[in-house]
């Protein structure tokens, strides 16, 4: 049969076609389709007779796991706060100092850190700051530990250019400090979307952390990530960690956290730029709870050497000016303490 080219012609040619396709091939084609639709189903949906792995956490302090491996994470603080600090923090411990706290679960790790802020020579400087606090020599590089400073480049060449190094190293960890930088409004639904989501993808692909800085709003009790960007990284991050600057300490809180939050941890930077643990402000209240404590026991047993329980309950509230049940609370506290003693009689003294 011969076909015209007009549009008729050719409805009849594709109407002809179908119409010598075998009732067999129709039927595996669509088996085929059912088969594929069918694989995308189980692809996504939950499988109670499947083990899923739990969290690969790149380290821990105090036996909780923290910064888990295929997922994204969030520091937060404001301008000047100390977010970079935090980040060389991390990542000296994943590497195996063990000045913070942090003890690292990985055997041979690899770390990113991409800064979209600094001139290169500031951004050197934290290179050389997590270089000093593993003791390794600040003028050659690792193989294990690559930075980049990307304040210079076009910001749509960012993301792409990151994405790149990502999949090419392989990482346990990345740090973006300054993800804001990677699209041109962080108030945009859309592009704050797209890039929340593609971070997200690209650490699942790639089995690695990608932490990402970002500043808080201005205001001085304003802790939200700004702009809509900041909504979207809450939302998703596993982590969220608050850097708050106290004077010359930098307290580090997780705020909001998928597994367990790991306990409030502090540092400080020395004379040198380098940072170093510190006390929490916690820590600092516990420290002069005990102090307080101390001085009023010293009193207590000033002229008795050894006190019955009731002795000393009743010294005790006297000199601390307090009630005798809140009396009772400081002595169970000064014995898990070891500030006082108790003899096999039943008696108190000063340790």
């Amino acid at each position: 049969m011969e076909h015209n080219n007009t549009a008729s012609g050719a409805k009849v040619s594709i109407s002809t076609d179908i119409a010598n396709v075998s009732d067999d091939k129709i039927q595996a084609i669509g088996n085929e389709l059912e088969s594929k639709l069918v694989n995308d189903i189980d692809e996504y949906e939950i499988d109670l007779s499947v083990e899923y792995p739990e969290p690969k956490f790149t380290l821990s302090i105090t036996g909780v796991g923290t910064l888990p491996r295929g997922d994204i994470q969030a520091i937060k603080a404001k301008s000047k706060n100390g977010k970079s600090f935090l980040c060389s923090v991390f990542i000296s411990s994943l590497f195996g100092c063990n000045d913070f706290g942090f003890i690292t679960k990985e055997t041979a790790p690899v770390a990113l850190y991409f800064d979209t802020e600094q001139n290169k020579r500031n951004t050197a400087r934290l290179m050389k700051c997590v270089h000093t606090l593993l003791d390794w020599d600040i003028k050659k590089n690792r193989n294990e530990f690559h930075v980049y400073a990307l304040r210079t480049m076009e910001m749509q060449s960012r993301l792409p250019y990151i994405e790149r190094v990502i999949k090419e190293c392989k990482p346990t960890i990345a740090f973006i400090d300054g993800i804001a930088d990677l699209i041109q409004n962080f108030n945009d639904v859309e592009q704050s979307t797209q890039l929340i989501n593609g971070l997200m993808k690209l650490s699942g692909e790639n089995d690695c952390c990608v932490c990402c800085v970002l500043h808080t709003n201005k205001g001085k009790d304003d802790s939200s990530m700004k702009g809509h960007l900041g909504t979207m990284l809450l939302q998703k991050a596993s982590d969220v960690f608050e850097v708050i600057k106290n004077g010359n300490t930098f307290n580090v809180t997780e705020t909001d956290c998928r597994n367990q939050p790991v306990e409030d941890f502090a540092f400080s930077i020395d004379g040198h730029g380098i940072p170093m643990p510190a006390a929490t402000q916690k820590d600092s209240r516990e420290q002069q709870r005990v102090e307080g404590i101390t001085k009023n026991l010293k009193e207590v047993f000033a002229d008795a050497g050894e006190l019955s329980f009731n002795e000393f309950v009743k010294a005790y509230a006297l000199i601390a000016a307090v009630s005798e049940s809140t009396a009772k609370r400081v002595i169970r506290i000064s014995r898990e303490k070891n500030l006082i003693n108790v003899t096999p009689n039943g008696k108190y003294s000063l340790s």
